[in-house]
């Protein structure tokens, strides 16, 4: 159980590193990339997998945003 806990504790830490590996901040490309898609969505009505997707794209964006907060609160 010992060895459990030292591994599971590991796993966190590797996590919680490639999750604050992660850039927050957004280029030029990626804004304008992210303008190309929102005018091709308002051209194309959705379906329910494309609101699905958009729905997981937003979950995941939300927990990064949750990992930066949790990384900059254990850093002060």
């Amino acid at each position: 159980m010992h060895t459990f806990g030292k591994a599971a504790l590991a796993a966190l830490f590797a996590s919680s590193a490639l999750l604050a590996g992660c850039d927050s901040s957004d280029g030029p490309v990626e804004k304008a990339g992210e303008k190309v898609d929102e005018a091709v969505d308002s051209m194309n009505p959705q379906g329910p997998m494309e609101e699905m997707g958009e729905d997981l794209d937003n979950a995941y964006d939300s927990a990064e945003e949750s990992a930066e907060s949790m990384k900059d609160a254990a850093e002060q």
